[in-house]
């Protein structure tokens, strides 16, 4: 069974019309950063520059309507830019999603039209950055429990309370965020959903120092907040929220891997010595290394699939979270095999012994905390589980007690 893309003529004229403007175009002096959530504030500011530029040829919301302020290319030009994006290797500050991929769906199918003309050509400008703020201290898996509030005031509402581990390091223009809009509704029908510019009154910022990524907490102190950026009804937020979600947990899916670690794992193990051999020629670091190749060859086939379904809108029910859930599993074991495969220099970053000037040596860190961002391994699977039927409500269960 063959899973790969394959391209017309057309789409490979239209290839190297990609290449050529990329070549000319792409920031000068750039290398992918140890970390590609932080970087320098001067790649960051290239990155903006270059997104607009993408977005001016109609590249950076490629399969987006035109009328939204996208590209209407076809899902072919899309993954042909992806392409070729990654074949500079830039950092994800550079090129990389600035959060409007998941607020941005959720206003095309929850937006009123003038919702849509005004908030998407922010989504599809390359411009502008917005951060997905749902988790607080005491809602992370069970994000139905958030104590963030915005109690409406006529025709505002007043936003008050924390987000936590939400963010990147450099700057933010809007903040995709939740609350809770009606106390005294039940669970699930008391959530509001909305589009914050972040430089309103009332909002602070903090930076969380953490094992990886630049990761910030947000305090919104009695913030006036516009009705018109309500994305939905007054308590439909749970709803919008699940528009984003899906996404999150795998439904978008991925046509081109963005993850390079497993193509530096292999270089290096081919091209460094050992023992007056080539790393990968030892039988057991063979056997790991293959192990790791096909572990990485079933996840990208998962997050082809993925995009494809989404694409031609074929409805999803377990497959986006079998995708996440797959990719939570295999990075930790990836991880391990980086270790065993090449030794305690994947450890190290300040040395000339490190493998990719300490690149590898990130994956190792972030391994520990790729499980958990947008839902926990538990909670993939329950969802799978939900999705596929073999779950038990309250009332089922009592038929088995």
């Amino acid at each position: 069974m063959d899973f790969e893309f394959y391209y017309t003529k057309e789409q490979e004229e239209f290839r190297k019309e990609v290449r050529g403007w990329l070549e000319k175009n792409v920031p000068v002096g750039l290398h992918e950063a140890i970390d590609p959530e932080a970087g320098p504030y001067e790649d960051f500011l290239k990155g903006v520059e270059f997104r607009t530029k993408l977005a001016e040829k109609g590249w950076y919301a490629a399969t987006w309507p035109k009328e939204y302020g996208g590209g209407g290319l076809s899902s072919a030009h899309k993954v042909i830019i992806d392409e070729e994006l990654g074949s500079f290797d830039l950092p994800g500050i550079v090129h990389g999603d600035t959060g409007n991929g998941l607020f941005g769906p959720a206003v095309m199918v929850w937006g009123t039209e003038e919702q849509k003309r005004s908030f998407l050509p922010i989504v599809t400008s390359g411009k502008y950055v917005t951060w997905q703020c749902f988790t607080e201290p005491e809602a992370g898996s069970d994000l139905a429990s958030m104590r963030t509030t915005a109690i409406r005031h006529g025709d505002e509402f007043i936003l008050n309370g924390n987000k936590i581990f939400v963010g990147q390091l450099h700057d933010v223009d809007y903040l995709y965020t939740l609350a809770i809009t009606a106390p005294d509704n039940p669970r699930h029908n008391n959530i509001g959903a909305f589009f914050v510019p972040a430089n309103l009154p009332g909002i602070t910022i903090g930076h969380l120092d953490l094992l990886v990524g630049g990761k910030r907490t947000i305090f919104f102190e009695d913030v006036h907040l516009p009705a018109s950026q309500l994305i939905g009804g007054d308590t439909d937020g749970w709803k919008v929220t699940q528009t984003s979600l899906e996404l999150e947990h795998g439904g978008a899916g991925s046509a081109v891997d963005n993850d390079r670690y497993m193509e530096k794992l292999l270089d290096y193990s081919r091209n460094t010595m050992r023992n007056g051999a080539p790393i990968s020629k030892d039988p057991e670091n063979q056997s790991a290394l293959v192990d790791a190749y096909i572990g990485y060859q079933v996840n990208r086939l998962f997050g082809l699939r993925n995009y494809w379904m989404r694409s031609s809108r074929t409805p999803f029910t377990y497959e986006g979270s079998q995708y996440s859930l797959n990719r939570k599993i295999f990075n930790p074991k990836l991880a391990e095999i980086m270790l065993k495969v090449l030794g305690p220099q994947v450890l190290i970053t300040d040395h000339p012994s490190a493998p990719y000037a300490g690149r590898l040596e990130y994956h190792i860190r972030n391994s520990i905390r790729i499980p958990h961002p947008g839902g926990t391994v538990e909670i993939q699977k329950l969802i799978m589980a939900r999705r596929l039927g073999v779950s038990r409500t309250r009332e089922q269960g009592a038929a088995y007690i």
